[in-house]
């Protein structure tokens, strides 16, 4: 099926949805025509003397003994609804194997 045959398929579009779709056409069209090399490079420049402006802020890593990946040695705090479901989870196993003996 070709993209003739699709379009004559669809209800046409109200004037409103048209001009809408215009708008934003042309909204696009103006936002392509602003960025140019010299805007690239100014934010670039731009940002650049933010940081350098709040470097003073920063944290330096190297002297905090920070490990985001300590594998496992120290393992989060298990939650509440967590401690629930092993609870139920283990008190059921122990119905299961009572059960069981029962019916040796």
């Amino acid at each position: 099926m070709t993209i003739q045959q699709t379009s004559k398929r669809l209800a046409q579009e109200s004037s409103k949805t048209q001009k809408a779709r215009e708008k934003l056409r042309r909204h696009w069209s103006d936002l392509e025509k602003k960025i140019t090399a010299e805007a690239l490079q100014e934010k670039t420049e731009e940002i650049h003397r933010w940081i350098a402006r709040h470097a003073h802020l920063r944290i330096h890593l190297k002297n905090k003994n920070i490990s985001l990946f300590d594998e496992n040695q120290n393992a989060a705090k298990i939650s509440q609804r967590v401690k629930v479901i092993a609870k139920k989870l283990s008190d059921d196993m122990q119905r299961v194997i009572g059960a069981i003996r029962f019916d040796d």
